[in-house]
């Protein structure tokens, strides 16, 4: 894998985690491959980091059961501090049987199951367009996706959303917790933390290329992440104004109400007299 590069998709280009970066003496990474070394075995990286194809081996050819699913993650991780963050791949080649699947997930969680199998992990499956939260078992959510589809997944740190794109159209926001999703209790965990983006496969000879950034995206990420970020400054105004307002109603109702004596004692103002003995 080569070495670690600082590298900042545009729609991040002068956000929070941008203005933060300038700041600090170690730049934030975010993603910009596919980690070799953080996968299961029968998903291979091809030489420009950012393509899979699932493979077998000369031995055993896999792909024929559940069991055979391989995950993988990429170099580095999201973090909260990023507010927004998109990536998209592109279904090369459905292979024998298209069960390709694409989401986030922790970096701790088991890579030999597809994505949102496991606790702490999200998925959209393109065999059957359901979205798996936690479970192995998913929920309606969108469109089937096949050779020649560009399927997106972003999060949403400020409002606690996530959302899947299927060529350019934005399939649906999802808002946590779910009470109508499976295994929901612990969604909000998503949100606690860091969490990489991840694909998976089943079916022999399924390709895809994924894109962090560097090329243009299918969905207008661009004018979405303006709307997020003017929403959260607007947000994080109007909760510094009410704190203000709560601080000075405070101090207005003890100067109203109180006043302290030398020894440090306070006394209600309407148990002195008017010499300020009480």
């Amino acid at each position: 894998m080569a070495p670690p590069r600082y590298f900042i998709p545009s729609y991040l280009r002068d956000s929070p985690i941008s203005l933060l970066n300038k700041r600090l003496t170690t730049s934030i990474l975010l993603p910009t491959c596919w980690n070799p070394h953080d996968r299961a075995p029968y998903v291979s990286v091809l030489e420009d980091g950012v393509s899979l194809e699932y493979i077998g081996t000369q031995e055993y050819r896999p792909g024929r059961n559940w069991i055979d699913a391989s995950s993988i993650r990429t170099d580095f991780p999201v973090c909260p501090e990023v507010g927004l963050y998109y990536f998209e791949i592109k279904v090369i080649d459905k292979g024998e049987r298209g069960c390709i699947g694409i989401g986030l997930t922790k970096g701790h969680i088991p890579l030999d199951r597809m994505p949102g199998w496991e606790h702490e992990s999200i998925g959209y499956h393109g065999d059957d367009g359901l979205l798996y939260l936690q479970s192995g078992r998913g929920d309606k959510y969108g469109p089937l996706y096949t050779t020649g589809d560009t399927v997106g997944c972003g999060i949403n740190y400020y409002d606690k959303s996530i959302f899947f794109t299927k060529n350019g159209v934005n399939l649906g926001i999802i808002i946590f917790p779910r009470e109508n999703f499976n295994c929901c209790i612990a969604s909000k965990a998503i949100f606690e933390g860091e969490m990489y983006p991840i694909s998976g496969m089943i079916s022999p000879n399924e390709r895809i290329e994924a894109n962090f950034g560097e090329k243009p995206f299918q969905y207008d990420i661009n004018t979405y992440a303006k709307h997020v970020f003017a929403q959260a400054a607007a947000n994080k105004t109007k909760e510094a104004k009410a704190k203000l307002s709560m601080q000075t109603s405070e101090v207005i109702e003890t100067e109203n109400g109180e006043h302290v004596e030398d020894n440090g004692q306070t006394i209600n103002s309407e148990q002195s007299d008017g010499t300020g003995q009480s």
